[in-house]
């Protein structure tokens, strides 16, 4: 007699299907669905740790732990790079070439000074020449020449007439001004004029043929290229 009880179902369970035999498909994915949380280690007393991450595993993504060996930032200033002489050797230009670059802006300046009081006049304008008008057309002028010699300045370039006979401001070691030392070379320029000229005619008994803002502001114009042909970009 056969014992139909749970131990008869449960030798039944255990045995195995034959092969071949068709068998149910599985409900339910057999695979651990479980989501890995970060591990919290605890000191006995209730103390609360750093987490402690998984390490990355192989060809899979890095994890705080190796981004944690990219380097530090440099974020220190950079070192200012040494300027290059343009030339140590530069000879300085004579008083005539200087004469002659000074009344070539001059030229500039009268014709951008003619080319505006043409429509002034043409349109109604009129000048009245009198002892009065002398000083304030003076004063225009001057102005006039100073605010064209602070444009080319500011630009950090030569004036057109320097440039039109190969002139090049250097400092007295032989590299390119800035602009800063440019508009205090001019202001200085200015202070030899008002001195009745003596600073200009200094260059015709100096040593090195150089005026009182060329000392003062420690710079020169040399020969740069004695026959440039052109306005050209250097």
């Amino acid at each position: 007699m056969l014992d139909s009880g749970p131990a008869a179902a449960t030798v039944d369970e255990a045995r195995p299907f034959p092969a071949g035999s068709a068998r149910q498909a599985l409900l339910f994915d057999a695979r651990p669905k479980i989501i890995p949380f970060e591990t919290i280690a605890v000191r006995k007393g209730g103390t609360r740790l750093q987490p402690q991450r998984r390490k990355s595993r192989p060809g899979g993504q890095a994890t705080a732990a190796t981004a944690g060996n990219q380097p530090p930032l440099d974020l220190r200033a950079p070192a200012p790079r040494e300027r290059s002489a343009v030339n140590d050797d530069a000879p300085v230009a004579p008083a005539a070439v200087r004469l002659h670059a000074a009344t070539l802006d001059a030229i500039f300046l009268a014709t951008g000074i003619v080319a505006a009081a043409v429509p002034f006049y043409l349109m109604g304008g009129r000048f009245v020449p009198s002892a009065k008008a002398v000083l304030p057309y003076a004063a225009t002028i001057a102005a006039l020449g100073f605010f064209y010699h602070l444009f080319w300045c500011v630009l950090g370039r030569e004036s057109a007439g320097m440039r039109c006979l190969g002139l090049r401001v250097l400092t007295f070691d032989g590299h390119l001004p800035t602009w800063q030392q440019r508009v205090g070379r001019l202001v200085l320029t200015c202070l030899d004029v008002t001195a009745a000229g003596l600073g200009l005619v200094w260059a015709l008994i100096d040593e090195e043929g150089l005026t009182w803002h060329d000392h003062l502001s420690k710079t020169f114009p040399a020969e740069y290229d004695p026959n440039p042909g052109t306005l050209r970009r250097r």
